[in-house]
């Protein structure tokens, strides 16, 4: 297939998980891909952890001065005094509620280079309530990911956070080979496997997710890899690389 659009990549970048396997099954092969959604990580992260350390402060006289001089304005015209804009909530986005109202990727994302200019604009300490900062959030459980029987040397890890606003992120690892006709899917299971929830892709080693607000990690404390064929049938394939338990 073709390479995957700046859009879907951006959607990647900021924390979403793709929903079209030949996508993310494209993605984990295509180094050129890989290569520019780091790239747009790296955007991501700088963007986040530098808005709000930059206080807005009016220029010196001179600058106004210069201006008037350069535009021919008269001597006694000032700048109007503007309100400093109050910086807009966090939006918490529910994934699964996401996942039911699109088939596919439709959702708009900033493209490259908007993100791009979205970086000037933090560096040069203007902020118009386009975004805000997202703290790492604190420790809430963590798992040890156990290899099944078939998949002897596969290792994994999930960590839960939660952050400020209550958003909780499941951030897992795995170390795993697997097979290029297959992809790498996240779920949430209950203790007796009689219930379990996706959380989205993994489409490197590392992936974070964002569990539903309506889910109850007492329950669904298991955390689950599986290797899900390309068929288009959503249901969990039975075959899961690593399963470990949270300790809630």
């Amino acid at each position: 297939m073709d390479h995957v659009d700046d859009e879907a990549l951006a959607l990647v970048a900021i924390g979403e998980p793709l929903t079209d396997p030949a996508v993310v099954l494209h993605v984990s092969q295509c180094e050129s891909c890989r290569h520019e959604i780091e790239a747009l990580r790296s955007t991501v992260m700088v963007a986040r952890s530098s808005i709000g350390e930059t206080a807005l402060t009016p220029p010196p006289a001179r600058v106004w001065q210069s201006v008037r001089a350069e535009l021919g304005l008269a001597a006694d015209l000032e700048p109007s005094v503007t309100d400093a804009l109050p910086s807009a909530p966090a939006r918490v986005v529910q994934l699964d509620a996401e996942r039911e109202r699109r088939s596919g990727i439709r959702r708009f994302v900033i493209p490259l280079g908007a993100a791009a200019a979205a970086v000037g604009l933090v560096a040069a300490g203007v902020l118009w309530g386009i975004a805000t900062p997202r703290d790492a959030g604190q420790f809430v459980a963590s798992a040890q990911l156990d290899a099944l029987p078939d998949w002897v040397g596969a290792s994994g890890q999930a960590t839960v956070t939660e952050r400020a606003d209550g958003e909780r992120i499941v951030t897992v690892s795995l170390d795993a080979r697997v097979s290029d006709d297959v992809v790498r899917e996240v779920w949430l299971l209950t203790e007796n496997v009689d219930g379990l929830i996706s959380l989205g892709y993994l489409t490197g080693s590392t992936g974070a997710f964002v569990v539903p607000a309506s889910v109850d990690l007492a329950r669904f404390s298991v955390v689950d890899v599986s290797a899900e064929p390309i068929d288009g049938d959503p249901t969990h394939s039975g075959d899961s690389i690593v399963r470990g338990a949270l300790d809630v």
